[in-house]
């Protein structure tokens, strides 16, 4: 495998001088010494067999040239040890829990012909146990170790170092340390420069909650830990670094999700002055590519498309969008609106809405209940869903809608979205985002249910030319809809003339089968242009000031132009270990509920703790 470093030689020591896994037939007849944890046992009529197992070293994951056994198996880290009938070691062994950790020195042996086990890398050979010494002992293990077995996800995160040695996690883990091995010597190569920002900081209005430490020599004051390195990175292009980057650790107070660890996580921070959208999108697909092409076998097509966020929306229902497969919404506004007496469709354009449509393959046998539910999905849009069934046997269309429309009405509906025999129709009618959101959403379950999306592909896109602000559902005042930080399209003119929803920002996102692996900008380096920007979201230039008083005071003193992004490095290790939870390529996460089950955190502390930071804790009411 490319850009993977050789396994380094193993220093001999009092507990061992080779490597378990190591030992092919060509080691027959020399004395070894072993390491490792007893992974099985097996009493075949007075031979004792043992599986001893190596630790996950840092070789995981990579098969030696022609070994037959699977990359990362078990197989690849394991010897069988035998111990003959009254030799001293044989009732000690033989009374040993599984897992316990020992010391065996012993003799390698060929395994009789009728032993040989192909499927281990190992599988030729056998190591006679002449001496051993018990390292450790295990008590009754709370779940079984081995590779396969099936553990709850609680049981596994209480117990994170036992599900650790059943392989597949630490070989994870393996992995994510070659990654961010190839992320810095990627990006070193590419003149960046790595330089670590501070974890203690000031609390800062950046769209999440902050994780609030409390400073015991300021009483009644408090530092903040890094929503994301936003503004140090900024400052240091103010500083003159051309090109900055760290794996930088982040901290939001927000729920999790399959994709969106709660509490803290890690992205590739990296910001580039006297650069534009496209020199960013320069870089990621170069560093992308390192990536991929030495860490998975997956085909990522490049350059990467790019669709705007309105047209995003209008065409998939989302702003990220799984390209792997076509299925796009259809605009039939024009089409249908006003030339039919279907009031919902005759009356959308004079209401300022947009008729949708989905093509929905073999669904016309699927059951009500589903038809169902995709209609409630949309009211829950504050939209109007429907649908037309295409019966398989020729039959008449049928469905809420071939009810209210001429038959001439039904075959265009059919026709505009290329439906035959056996698929549905589904309508959807409303504000333009809203219009297309459920019915993205039911092509992403058509999607996975059809098998359309092709797992050995990572179809990314940049999606750009998002909105500057939206509308505060609960205040009706315009928010910033992404990045405050960024420069809006057109610059002040743009922001003194324009309606605040019609302008657009230089703000970005990198999307990848669905998953959005990071957001971006060029970033507003004006002081003029940041207190317009600002202003128009409730902002007064005291407040700035107050908010963000390193950055407004470092833009008055030549900031260049700047830009960057951050690739969540969770979320890319997610996709290219197919796992669909991000829990599985974090060594020691929290659960869904924010808790650390392991160490257990969060927890109460002393009052000797609190009052030595001036504070007392006041619980919630009991309802």
């Amino acid at each position: 495998m490319p850009d993977s470093p050789e396994t380094p030689a193993l220093a001999p020591n009092r507990y061992r001088d080779t490597r378990c896994g190591a030992l092919r037939p060509a080691a027959i007849g020399s004395k070894v010494h072993l390491s490792g944890w007893v992974a099985a046992k097996r009493d075949h009529g007075g031979l004792l067999f043992l599986d001893l197992r190596d630790p996950v070293g840092p070789d995981a994951d990579l098969p030696a040239p022609g070994e037959p056994y699977l990359r990362g198996d078990h197989s690849a880290r394991m010897v069988q040890l035998v111990s003959h009938p009254g030799h001293a070691a044989f009732e000690m062994l033989s009374r040993l829990r599984l897992e316990s950790v020992i010391n065996v020195t012993g003799t390698v042996v060929a395994r009789p012909p009728e032993t040989v086990n192909p499927k281990l890398a190992t599988g030729e050979v056998e190591v006679e146990v002449a001496s051993f010494e018990v390292l450790s002992t295990a008590d009754v293990l709370p779940f079984p170790v081995e590779r396969d077995s099936d553990v709850g996800e609680e049981a596994r995160l209480t117990h994170r170092y036992l599900d650790m040695r059943r392989g597949p996690l630490v070989e994870r883990l393996a992995k994510r340390a070659r990654f961010c091995q190839l992320v810095r010597s990627h990006l070193a190569s590419r003149g960046f420069l790595e330089i670590q920002t501070p974890v203690l900081t000031v609390s800062s209005p950046e769209g999440a909650r902050d994780y609030l430490v409390p400073s015991r020599l300021y009483p009644g004051e408090f530092y903040a830990l890094p929503q994301a390195p936003q503004q140090f990175k900024q400052l240091l292009m103010v500083g003159g670094v051309e090109r900055y980057f760290q794996i930088a650790p982040c901290f939001r107070d927000e729920a999790s999700r399959a994709d969106r660890s709660p509490g803290e996580f890690y992205q590739i921070d990296l910001e580039m002055a006297f650069a534009t959208q496209e020199d960013v999108f320069h870089e990621v697909e170069l560093l992308f590519h390192r990536l991929i092409s030495s860490l998975s076998t997956k085909k990522a097509p490049a350059p990467y498309p790019r669709l705007s966020y309105a047209d995003a929306v209008a065409r998939y229902g989302t702003d990220k969008p799984d390209l792997r497969f076509g299925l796009e919404i259809e605009d039939l506004t024009a089409a249908l609106g006003g030339r039919t007496e279907l009031p919902m469709f005759a009356e959308a354009p004079a209401r300022g809405n947009v008729i949708r449509a989905l093509l929905a393959p073999r669904a016309a046998e699927r059951p009500r209940s589903w038809f169902d539910a995709y209609g409630d999905a949309a009211k829950g849009q504050g939209t109007i869903g429907s649908w037309l069934q295409v019966p398989a046997d020729g039959n008449e269309i049928k469905g809420p809608l071939s009810r209210k429309l001429t038959a001439e009405e039904m075959r265009a509906l059919v026709a505009a979205t290329g439906a035959s025999q056996g698929d549905a129709v589904l309508t959807c009618v409303g504000p333009g985002p809203s219009a297309s959101v459920a019915l993205g959403q039911t092509r992403a379950v058509l999607g996975h249910d059809l098998g359309l999306a092709d797992p050995d592909i990572l179809a990314f896109c940049w999606i750009v030319d998002f909105p500057m602000y939206e509308r505060n559902s609960e205040t009706g005042e315009w928010d910033f809809s992404h990045n405050p930080f960024s420069m809006p399209q057109g610059g002040l003119e743009t922001l003194e003339n324009a309606d605040p929803g019609e302008i657009l920002a230089y703000q970005y996102d990198v999307v990848c089968n669905g998953v959005e692996l990071s957001s971006g900008a060029v970033r507003n380096h004006r002081p003029e242009v940041m207190e317009k920007a600002f202003a128009i979201a409730g902002y007064s230039r005291d407040r700035i000031e107050r908010s963000f008083p390193a950055l407004w005071n470092a833009f008055h003193y030549g900031p260049p132009p700047h830009a960057g992004i951050a690739p969540g490095v969770d979320r890319l290790l997610m996709l290219l270990s197919d796992q669909p939870n991000i829990r599985e390529v974090i060594a020691f996460p929290l659960n869904q509920m924010a808790r650390d089950l392991l160490m257990g955190a969060p927890a109460p502390v002393t009052p000797a703790q609190l009052a030595e930071l001036h504070l007392s804790v006041v619980l919630p009411k009991k309802s």
